[in-house]
């Protein structure tokens, strides 16, 4: 069975950015889905919270896995692979063959994204800026779209949405990378997540390691890579 490859964005992006790497995977015969984060384009208070865009992943997952019994790639970019990974106790592909279940997610995909451990509470990172109950990317100019040319980054510019300021300090209860294999796409020019921390997240979670010249927004930058990346996820004959 062809696997659904179900996309995560991170903070700020929301679904647009990945238009291109999913109809190259559509244009080659791979389902897709998407989501976004319930947070974004939200301002505090009275937000969803971190715990909400976890809730409403595992939403997405659970109606993939349970009612449709397909087997799932998740693909998680940047605050994603956190939260992605957060959402999908129980729904992996091992627990739920051992118990006599189709379908669960065969492997998480992840793309310049952060990893953290069971117990980790997430804090104010030094590119957040705050502006009333909203919080947007320092100059994402220099550290989102550090690859791409003035016309592309004018244009994507205008895609960012606001994070809110609240709600999403909260500590992550589970890591589906202890029980899901991953891979990791470093992007070795990503101006917001170093490409050392970058490795630190591939190890911590255990993940094969690849690599790419791109910078944070590799779906925009090189979604030819990412689509190769995520098609050898789907096609490997080890999940």
């Amino acid at each position: 069975m062809t696997p659904t490859i179900l996309f995560v964005p991170g903070y700020w992006e929301g679904p647009a950015t990945f238009e291109h790497v999913i109809s190259l995977l559509v244009s080659q015969g791979y389902p897709t889905e998407i989501t976004e984060l319930v947070s974004t384009g939200t301002t505090s208070p009275g937000n969803p919270s971190m715990l909400d865009d976890i809730a409403a992943i595992r939403l997405e997952v659970q109606k993939l896995v349970q009612e449709e019994e397909k087997d799932v790639i998740l693909v998680v970019h940047s605050i994603a692979g956190m939260l992605g990974p957060s959402a999908i106790e129980g729904l992996g592909s091992k627990v739920r063959s051992d118990a006599g279940l189709k379908g669960g997610v065969r492997k998480i995909v992840f793309l310049a994204a952060a990893a953290a451990p069971e117990g980790f509470t997430h804090g104010p990172m030094p590119f957040f800026e705050y502006d009333g109950g909203a919080i947007y990317c320092k100059t994402p100019a220099k550290l989102l779209f550090n690859d791409l040319d003035a016309v592309a980054t004018e244009r994507w510019m205008k895609v960012l949405k606001s994070q809110p300021a609240a709600g999403w300090d909260d500590t992550v209860t589970y890591c589906g990378w202890k029980e899901v294999p991953s891979v990791y796409l470093v992007c070795e020019k990503d101006a917001i997540l170093p490409e050392t921390m970058q490795l630190g997240f591939a190890q911590l979670a255990g993940s094969q390691i690849t690599r790419c010249a791109a910078g944070h927004m590799v779906q925009i930058s090189m979604p030819e890579k990412v689509a190769e990346v995520v098609k050898a996820a789907a096609e490997d004959p080890e999940n």
